[in-house]
Formats: C-alpha cells, sequence, structure tokens
C-alpha cells in the first residue's frame, strides 16, 4: 500500500500549549512529518484543507459505551470499535475502552477483545481499564455488591497481560494489599484510586506504592473534612498525582471542581466522560444489568434517581471547563489530551509536533478573540477530526 500524505493549514494552532498563527502541518501516513510556523497558504503546493484552528485531539480514559453499545459481558472486538467510533465526532481520539465491575470470565473477554484492536487503523483504542472489581462496597454507585470482591491469580494475571496496551484498574486501597499495588505498577499497570471508603492515611500508602492517580474525583470516595480528610483529602494535598474529573456539571459542582483544579494545578488535573452507552445513540433509555439507565437532558440516572455514569462527550467537557471552571481554552484542551497521556506515561501523540502520532482536530469558534486568558464560552465547533493521519469526520 502506498504512503499518504495530508497537509493541513491552520490560521492557528495549540502548539505545546501556545495558539500559534499560520501553521502547516505536513503528515505522513499516521505520522506528523514537519511543522512549519508563519507559513504562507498561497505558496503550498499540493492540496490541504485549511482550518481556523488546529489542536490536539482528546484521550478519554473512561468511556463505558456509546452508539447503544455498553461494555459489558458478552463484549467483542467489534463492540469496542463501535463505540470508539461513536466518540469521534464529539473529538475522542484515542481512549480505555472501560469495563465496570463484572465477573472474572468477562473481565478475560475483555482483554482478548481489547487485544484484537489494538491495532486498527481508523481508531485509536490505548488499552484498558478495568473500573473494578476490587472496589468498597461503600461506595459501590452503580457497581454491582455481587461482584466486588479481592482479586484473585487469575484477575492479577489477566490485567497483566502485555497485549492488551496501556492497562488502568481502579481500585479501592482498603481492598487490595501494599505488595500487590507495588507489584501492578512495576508490571506497569496504572493504578487509580476510587470507589473507596479508606482514610486519608490508606490512600496515601498506596501512593507510595506506585497509585498515580483517582478515579473520577469526589465521586464514589470517603469525603473531605477539617479533621478528617479522607480519599478527597489525600487526593487535594498530593500533587505527584493526577485526578479525573467529570465535569458534566452533574456529578461534581463547578465550584469544587475549580478548588481541585487550583489544588491540584491544571497539569494533573485530567479530564474524563465517564460515558455509558447513551453517547452517540438517540435512545434514551438503555439495559444496564437488570435495570434501565434514563436519559433526561444531559443526566443519566437509575430509576431510583442514582447517577449512573454519563452522556458527557469530552468536547462538551472541554466547553464546561472553560465555561464554569474558570480555565482558558487551551488549558481545557490539555486537561483533555495531554495531561491523560501523561498519566498513561505516554508520549508518541498529544501534541503538533514532528514525529507524533497525527490525531488532531480542526475547530470553528464563534468568538473572534483568541488568546490564552481567561475567556466567555468560545462556543466550539469540530470541524474535522483526523486519527492515526486519517480524516475520520468532517462536519
Amino acid at each position: 500500500m502506498s504512503a499518504s500524505t495530508t497537509i493541513i493549514f491552520a490560521k492557528q494552532a495549540l502548539i505545546n500549549g501556545v495558539w500559534t498563527k499560520s501553521v502547516k502541518v505536513d503528515i505522513h501516513d499516521s505520522t506528523i512529518r514537519e511543522v512549519t510556523i508563519g507559513a504562507d497558504p498561497r505558496l503550498i503546493a499540493q492540496p490541504f484543507t485549511t482550518v481556523a484552528y488546529l489542536t490536539p485531539s482528546y484521550v478519554d480514559l473512561q468511556v463505558n459505551g456509546g452508539a447503544g453499545v455498553l461494555l459489558d459481558q458478552a463484549v467483542t472486538a467489534d463492540d469496542i470499535l463501535t463505540v470508539a467510533k461513536a466518540h469521534q465526532p464529539f473529538g475522542t481520539g484515542a481512549l480505555l475502552p472501560t469495563l465496570i465491575t463484572n465477573n472474572t470470565s468477562t473481565m478475560l473477554n475483555m482483554a482478548n477483545a481489547v487485544s484484537a484492536v489494538l491495532h486498527e487503523p481508523d481508531v485509536d483504542v490505548l488499552g484498558v481499564h478495568f473500573e473494578g472489581p476490587w472496589l468498597a462496597t461503600a461506595k459501590k454507585g452503580i457497581h454491582l455488591t455481587k461482584h466486588i470482591r479481592p482479586p484473585s491469580d487469575q484477575e492479577l494475571q489477566c490485567i497483566t497481560r502485555k497485549d492488551i496496551g496501556k492497562v488502568m484498574v481502579t481500585l479501592a486501597p482498603e481492598m487490595v494489599p501494599i505488595d500487590i499495588i507495588q507489584d501492578l505498577v512495576q508490571q506497569g499497570v496504572v493504578v487509580s484510586l476510587g470507589h473507596t471508603n479508606a482514610q486519608s492515611d490508606s490512600a496515601l500508602a498506596a501512593i507510595a506504592a506506585g497509585a498515580s492517580g483517582f478515579t473520577h474525583l469526589y465521586n464514589a470516595m470517603s469525603g473531605f473534612s477539617g479533621r478528617a480528610p479522607g480519599v478527597i483529602g489525600a487526593a487535594l494535598s498530593d500533587l505527584s498525582t493526577y485526578a479525573g474529573m467529570i465535569v458534566d456539571l452533574h456529578h461534581v459542582h463547578p465550584t469544587s471542581l475549580r478548588a481541585a483544579m487550583h489544588a491540584k494545578g491544571t497539569d494533573y488535573s485530567v479530564l474524563v466522560t465517564d460515558a455509558m452507552a447513551h453517547v452517540g445513540s438517540v435512545k434514551t433509555r438503555l439495559p444496564y444489568f437488570d435495570l434501565n439507565i434514563q436519559r433526561e437532558g444531559d443526566k443519566l440516572t437509575t430509576p431510583d434517581g442514582s447517577l449512573a455514569g454519563s452522556c458527557l462527550t469530552m468536547h462538551q467537557a472541554v466547553q464546561n471547563t472553560v465555561t464554569h471552571c474558570a480555565q482558558p481554552w487551551a488549558t481545557a484542551v490539555k486537561m483533555a489530551s495531554l495531561n491523560p497521556l501523561k498519566w498513561l506515561g505516554l508520549t508518541h501523540l498529544g501534541d503538533i509536533a514532528s514525529g507524533l502520532q497525527a490525531n488532531l482536530l480542526g475547530c470553528s469558534t464563534d468568538q473572534s478573540r483568541l488568546d490564552n486568558t481567561i475567556c466567555d464560552t468560545p462556543n466550539l465547533h469540530i470541524t474535522e477530526h483526523w486519527v492515526k493521519g486519517k480524516c475520520i469526520y468532517e462536519r
């Protein structure tokens, strides 16, 4: 197969966190070959695409479903591809498909499905996120009690497989011995603390053992007070760990999000969706085990009114971060693209630079003023999306 070449001219491009004018990006197959700053579009000889703004595309570390498909017991490779493609129009170029707490055979099945799609040309599956089953029942959320348990040898072997890409596991530190956390980290697993009722000392001990972040900060974890800092206190006090944040305006109040972003710093704040099957689907009611999850507006709940994941997209999360969390657009993009990759320890994409994989978003906005100061909502529209150098979405 012959090599393909794509040329993009951006009136402004977000390079290393800074808006830069008149940028030409040459893409060879899946890789950015050259970035030219101060380019004159009149001198570009080959056909090219012009965009108003060019940014890295988003990376979502917590995707439970999309297009009506929930990643559950019967998940297949095709299901994962369907979910990944459902999120592409909303700016998610790379992702970790996520398995909510389930039985051991389902974990093995999920690993096999992920292994089968790692090298697909039109999607960018980075690995897998196992959210559970080693959680605390006191903070289980919608996770089923019958599947919550301590780790088994078979499950540990599953998540340390070397053919499933980057693996993130959400666990409760009170459920998993410190030596197991240490061993998982030494084998390259990204350990995130969540669905936990631990005291702060237990969380900090897990961090000392190698845990590197927190799953959907504030939600499903022991709370914070002056004399009992809990897991939230541990998260906000430790400056070396990442914090996933669901900025859908339902899971966490914007004031609490702003406080967390100040405490963690925007280099360690990570936007996630925790998206369920409703994203990219017109259906408002979809099954989850023996329950139905109902969408009303932009909120998902179980029949008893409990939050049940989200129908948030990464693009909406970026816009909400600008509008409600007082962050500049450039910073919100960093929290949605570069930061999740740093958490995973991946460096092959996440910016617009020579030698990096070409996962890029073309955007337009109704706002003419653009700089790195706090601004009103830019009313962003995704116009193009390139994944692995290929335009997979065009508005």
